[in-house]
């Protein structure tokens, strides 16, 4: 798997998380179509993990932090559409203090 791959970088932010971002838009339109497959890979990551997602305070987004294969994950479905993404993630970036090469999109 390539998040397994990914994961065992040495790249490594300052307080040792990863953002896992599934981008995706929001209502029924979009619910089962192509363009939210990012966000049913979150969902499909939180489920395996047995966690459940939580608004964020600070950003437009439902996080999951938790660990996989050992490393600090936060998983990440942004709450906008996928071109207004990067505010909530530049956002969560900031907040868990992570470096761009520790996100995954």
């Amino acid at each position: 798997m390539h998040l397994q791959r990914n994961l065992q970088s040495n790249t490594v932010s300052e307080n040792g998380a990863w953002l896992v971002v599934g981008l995706g838009n929001p209502g029924p339109t979009y619910a089962s179509t192509r363009h939210n497959i990012g966000a049913m890979v979150i969902d499909e990551l939180v489920l395996q993990n047995s966690e459940k997602l939580t608004r964020h305070k600070r950003a437009l987004a439902d996080v999951c932090e938790t660990r996989i294969n050992g490393e600090q994950v936060v998983l990440v479905k942004p709450l906008s559409y996928m071109n207004e993404s990067g505010g909530p993630v530049k956002a969560l970036a900031k907040f868990y203090k992570v470096s761009p090469e520790q996100i995954i999109v």
